[in-house]
């Protein structure tokens, strides 16, 4: 491991440099991070050069000794006290040796060739100042696959819920928005617009960054042959006061300035359709992935009924994720203990019956996560 600060300088000779360097921010949850980070180790060589930068973000459990154990094959930034998700990632870039910068959370697990796919389009899109990766959850649903702007002027993460394999989903292109959960940056529009804005806490800094990026005449894009699992609700909070404070500043920022776009994405999509004649009403059809309908106030049974199934599954599916995470936390803690105890009996036995004998204390202190 080493341990560096965000003023490093970079390389001066460009063959000594990675192209790509991944950037992960953490803070806390030691046993997702580790399986971010053994999966990205495991990955079979794509001839890309990689550099991977850990920024520890003021973590207070298991986290600083878990990098440690990475030695020199991971770059670690350390933050005795949380700067929150944007100053992390500021400082992870600054570090960082390469050209593409590619922000990676750590509530996610890669899939074979997700980076060879995101730099290879990135080389064949060079108007794209960012470029993000298809999303998936646990259960091989969509997370993100894009943003799009409503038609209440606020970001919503395009056909989440749909089957990966949709062909909606599969279709790699431009948007306002992308998520940077998985995401590549070219360091020169980063240097340009002063990375990301440390006044978001923890939620929408990506947002804000994708429009600012589209306003200073950067392309934004998606790129659906990137593949990477996101166990989203592990790590994000979405109706804390920070994520209120969040959407009240992209409101005061943004909501007079985005433009709705989502209805040309259905259109595009064939989920939304449209059939004129000489006089009107039109007649629209919409595909029951997409949406109900309402008539009225009024909205159809199996319209409901299947609004009502698809929340309970999503329900489901992120308290699941959550309680296998804290399950992992509350083994790698007593596995910890079970060390510790048995350092000191081995200390103890060495010392025999002579002096005081001090005993530890269970180490719960200082291993107790929060959550």
């Amino acid at each position: 491991m080493t341990t560096a600060n965000a003023t490093q300088p970079r390389p001066t000779d460009p063959q000594s440099r990675p192209t790509t360097s991944i950037v992960i921010p953490v803070h806390n949850k030691a046993t997702i991070t580790r399986q971010c980070l053994d999966s990205l180790l495991a990955e079979s060589d794509d001839e890309i050069s990689r550099q991977l930068v850990v920024v520890d973000d003021g973590s207070t459990d298991l986290t600083p000794s878990l990098l440690a154990t990475y030695g020199d094959r991971i770059l670690v930034i350390r933050h005795e006290i949380a700067h929150g998700f944007a100053g992390a990632c500021n400082a992870g870039v600054a570090a960082a040796d390469g050209e593409f910068v590619i922000l990676l959370n750590n509530d996610t697990i890669p899939t074979s060739g997700w980076l060879s796919a995101l730099v290879n389009y990135a080389h064949q899109h060079p108007t794209a100042a960012v470029v993000g990766a298809k999303l998936l959850f646990p259960n091989d649903t969509v997370q993100h696959a894009g943003v799009a702007i409503g038609l209440d002027s606020l970001p919503h993460h395009i056909y989440a819920g749909f089957p990966a394999d949709h062909p909606a989903t599969s279709v790699s292109r431009r948007f306002q928005i992308v998520t940077a959960a998985c995401a590549l940056f070219r360091r020169g529009p980063w240097q340009h617009l002063n990375g990301l804005d440390t006044a978001f806490q923890n939620g929408w800094e990506d947002v804000d960054y994708c429009l600012r990026a589209g306003e200073a005449g950067h392309e934004i894009h998606y790129c659906a042959e990137s593949i990477v699992y996101h166990l989203e609700s592990a790590t994000r909070n979405v109706v804390s006061d920070a994520e209120r404070a969040n959407q009240e500043l992209f409101g005061t920022r943004w909501r007079h300035k985005v433009f709705p776009d989502d209805y040309r994405y259905y259109w595009e999509d064939g989920l939304l359709a449209a059939q004129y004649a000489a006089r009107y009403p039109i007649q629209l059809s919409v595909s029951p992935l997409l949406a109900g309908v309402a008539v009225g106030e009024n909205s159809r049974l199996a319209d409901r009924l299947l609004y009502d199934r698809s929340r309970q599954v999503m329900i489901l599916l992120r308290n699941n994720i959550v309680l296998n995470v804290r399950v992992q936390e509350a083994e790698a803690r007593a596995i910890e203990a079970e060390r510790q105890l048995a350092e000191y009996q081995v200390t103890q036995s060495g010392k025999g019956t002579s002096g005081c004998e001090h005993r530890p204390s269970s180490g719960n202190e200082a291993l107790t996560e929060s959550d």
